[in-house]
């Protein structure tokens, strides 16, 4: 291969991670290579020594297998590529496990981010990692042992999540005291909350989950609570059984509320979880919203209008997330991507259950047959079918919305699918935009279940 190493490095950069899954906590980049990174990591030497500080960049520990694979990397690898370490503490022999990280710390010196996972972080880990000159951040989910407290600097240790509906615990008062940070706050019975929550201090708090309920939430604190705490400026609202936005407005999203009802589409389509951001200042109206989730009900015949009011009333949209599962109507292929093109700043589009949605017409006919075109197809050629659907679709948009990098596909089907009977199908996969010529770069994996 003829191309110079720099350009080799950029695509290969670009190719390397994909997205997170929508989640509550998006997990650091390098936790997700490729399977082209991986592929690209075979072709010859040269390349693999590309891939390779991407290849190594992040390392997962789930059993103690993986935990002796560690140890008999070559050093200069783990040296030269090992940022992000997980630990996931399934692994048997724990005690054992344990030592050979600890003896293995020294020789990852570029290791910034470590993430424990599962369980309560074991004492001699954790002082090696608190001790290690690189590391800035330990990500835990469940607090250290209590001893930790009380002689250690935890200023390295930021604690996933905790939920709040009592008054903190002695314990975490205590970690907070040593320096630990709280990432998340998750608030279970926000509707209780007065004005005086406004002046609680949580250090290095950077988001706010709100887990709606059915009563009514004020905000009244939000504005003094971001004042005290100024590394916090993201805000999710979570509303899991699909009820609050039915019945309140959070001010956050009234006036696109307010259209929705003017238009009639009230009952067309559920708002699962918002997600905002704020850059600078204190007030409710600095809030933007960035993120959303949305399902289509059966009542709805109107997703080209519903897409469009969430364009307009949302144009820092950064992600969507939208699940058409108990749709009924179809729609030109033509007129939704002329749609999604109205969204200037959507960079992650996560489409669930969509292809049934889709009619191609007679312009896309010859690269799209119908299914009444393929007859008796066998099993195969009925997913494949779908399969090319989706991706026609797909590169559709990715060369009409030019802000879209990537695109998540997750969607199934069944053997007969008028009956819903048969083997189901499952498809799902990253789509990447190559920005250059939007193109598309990735595949859809599928698999099936026999029933």
């Amino acid at each position: 291969m003829s191309l110079p190493n720099e350009l080799l490095h950029s695509i290969v950069e670009y190719l390397a991670y994909v997205p997170p899954l929508p989640g509550p906590h998006p997990e650091p980049l390098h936790r997700h290579v490729s399977p082209e990174l991986v592929a690209l990591s075979t072709v010859n030497r040269r390349i693999r020594q590309i891939c390779l500080p991407f290849l190594f960049a992040y390392i997962q520990i789930r059993m103690f297998k993986d935990v002796e694979n560690l140890r008999d990397i070559q050093v200069d690898v783990l040296q030269r590529f090992t940022k992000n370490l997980s630990i996931f503490y399934i692994y048997s022999r724990p005690e054992e496990g344990d030592q050979i990280l600890s003896q293995t710390m020294p020789y990852l010196k570029h290791l910034t981010y470590v993430q424990i996972t599962s369980c309560h972080a074991r004492i001699p880990l954790l002082k090696a990692l608190l001790g290690h000159p690189t590391i800035m951040t330990i990500l835990v989910d469940k607090l250290p042992h209590e001893s930790l407290a009380y002689d250690v600097d935890l200023s390295k240790v930021v604690l996933e999540e905790i939920s709040m509906g009592d008054p903190l615990s002695s314990t975490v008062e205590r970690y907070l005291d040593r320096g630990m940070r709280l990432k998340s706050l998750k608030l279970v019975e926000p509707e209780l909350l007065n004005e005086d929550f406004g002046f609680k201090t949580f250090k290095g708090l950077e988001e706010l989950r709100v887990s709606t309920a059915l009563g009514h939430i004020s905000f009244s604190w939000l504005s003094t609570l971001c004042s005290i705490n100024p590394t916090l400026n993201e805000l999710s609202l979570i509303d899991g059984r699909k009820l609050y936005f039915r019945r309140h407005t959070p001010i956050f999203i009234s006036s696109f509320v307010d259209r929705i009802r003017q238009q009639g589409l009230t009952e067309n389509f559920d708002i699962d979880f918002v997600s905002l951001r704020r850059l600078t200042g204190h007030s409710l109206q600095d809030w933007h919203v960035i993120g959303l989730t949305i399902t289509t009900t059966f009542r709805s015949s109107s997703l080209v209008e519903i897409l469009m009011l969430i364009s307009s009333s949302f144009p820092k949209l950064k992600t969507l997330i939208l699940n058409t599962n108990h749709h009924k109507a179809s729609y030109r292929v033509d007129d939704l991507v002329s749609t999604f093109a109205r969204f200037s700043s959507l960079r992650v589009l996560y489409l669930h259950r969509v292809r049934k949605r889709l009619n191609f017409g007679s312009k896309l006919e010859s690269r799209m047959p119908s299914v009444q075109q393929i007859g008796s197809a066998s099993f195969e050629e009925l997913v494949d079918h779908a399969e090319r659907g989706l991706l026609l679709f797909t590169s559709l948009l990715a060369k009409q919305v030019r802000s879209l990098d990537s695109i998540y596909i997750e969607d199934l089907g069944y053997e007969h699918e008028e009956s819903g009977s048969g083997t189901r199908w499952r498809l799902r996969g990253w789509l990447h935009v190559l920005n250059g010529n939007r193109e598309l770069v990735g595949r859809l994996t599928r698999s099936r279940n026999y029933s």
